[in-house]
């Protein structure tokens, strides 16, 4: 009799840890294709790496005729200004419809041209790196590799606080991990606009040590002036 009930009261239990993974791995994955879905899209506000190869161009010298490659910004309209066929919208394209789109717009100047269109993220690195400011790179790179744009870490960098901030909330903290195991920026769900600040190691420093000193000495200059009267 006790058999039987323990079994029914664990079989329940049983069930309900193994729905418990499923929905938090159906999440986990919700989350990824999300981000996945953003990186793959381009956004006003952050660029686009174009990349174009002209295989029947190259003659003996090498030369491919026109170099057209390069990093372009997208403006506030969801724009992207390129030489000789002006300005094309992108904002709402997937790569391969915008590879297409611009095949078509290049056409007339390049013979048979080979297109690749890559989104380009925004991210702000904040806090104690060597050049903090805003950077556009590939959601295929890695963290390591941003980080290494920005300069690397200061000495009084705390590494193992390293967290990313979207809209003022911390929505990933100790990256470090991800940092030593060289995932990209996809696969750490970091998207366009967030901010990946490092805060100082050492919040007290020798400065603020000679002030509390300076304090000390003030108040017992004012309490030995006070004693006189």
């Amino acid at each position: 009799m006790n058999t039987r009930f323990n079994h029914g009261r664990l079989m329940p239990l049983i069930l309900a840890l193994f729905l418990s993974q499923l929905v938090g791995e159906a999440q986990a994955q919700k989350r990824y294709s999300e981000t996945t879905r953003a990186a793959q899209t381009f956004r006003r506000g952050d660029a686009l790496r174009l990349t174009i190869y002209q295989p029947w161009r190259v003659g003996d010298d090498g030369n491919s005729g026109l170099d057209l490659s390069g990093d372009y910004p997208i403006d506030s309209r969801g724009y992207v200004f390129f030489p000789i066929v002006g300005e094309v919208r992108v904002v709402g394209h997937t790569r391969n419809s915008l590879a297409e789109a611009l095949k078509e717009k290049f056409s007339p100047f390049l013979q048979e041209p080979i297109i690749i269109a890559e989104p380009l993220i925004r991210i702000a690195m904040m806090g104690e790196f060597r050049r903090p400011g805003t950077y556009l790179v590939d959601p295929k790179a890695s963290l390591w590799q941003l980080v290494d744009l920005a300069g690397g870490p200061t000495d009084d960098s705390n590494l193992d606080k390293m967290r990313v901030e979207r809209g003022g909330k911390v929505v990933r903290d100790k990256l470090l991990s991800g940092f030593e195991n060289a995932y990209s920026l996809q696969e750490l769900g970091i998207r366009s606009g967030d901010q990946i600040v490092v805060p100082r190691k050492k919040e007290f420093t020798v400065r603020n040590a000679l002030e509390i000193l300076r304090f000390v000495v003030s108040i017992a200059n004012l309490y030995f002036l006070i004693r006189r009267f």
